[in-house]
């Protein structure tokens, strides 16, 4: 995520210029002081699940949450990452929590990693790897990682608002 690096701080004020008023932004503006925050890895985390609202895209079935003690209901659940917090979670507990779990076809297909950026991206190997279609309501978010994040072209056209945000880094 070599990429993403350099460009983390103006990701997260063009998402909090253009996603302002919606509902998933407000959630992640709480975590506001993650915007000053030194950890890249937090930060990461941060665009991760901002650039979903930026896009406009439904990511409460990607990005899921459970309690340790309580276990997760994973029907109908083809492709998430599943965060498992201990009982006093805060918003901020998120971006450290006691494991990620990366879940594909109602099963946990590993589980370990504490680090969100490194879990998509461990996520997005096996969806490239196993030639799996990226999650219906995610579809551009997972499309702008393969392009400006891996640098994967697949030599299809951007759709506009991918081109927008493309001509907003160059």
């Amino acid at each position: 995520m070599a990429r993403s690096s350099s460009s983390i701080q103006y990701i997260l004020s063009l998402l909090e210029f253009e996603t302002g008023g919606s509902r998933q932004w407000q959630e992640a503006k709480s975590l506001k002081q993650l915007k000053e925050e030194r950890d890249v890895n937090m930060r990461r985390a941060l665009v991760l699940r901002a650039l979903p609202v930026y896009l406009r895209e439904d990511s409460s079935k990607f990005f899921r949450t459970c309690n340790s003690a309580d276990g997760p209901d994973l029907t109908d659940t083809p492709v998430a990452l599943l965060t498992v917090v201990t009982d006093d979670t805060t918003d901020a507990s998120l971006f450290s929590p006691e494991s990620i779990c990366i879940v594909v076809e109602d099963e946990i297909l590993v589980s370990g990693p504490t680090n969100l950026a490194d879990s998509f991206l461990l996520l997005f190997g096996y969806i490239y790897a196993l030639d799996l279609q990226y999650p219906k309501n995610l579809e551009l978010p997972f499309t702008f990682i393969q392009k400006f994040v891996v640098c994967l072209e697949d030599n299809k056209p951007l759709k506009g608002c991918l081109l927008t945000l493309k001509n907003l880094f160059n």
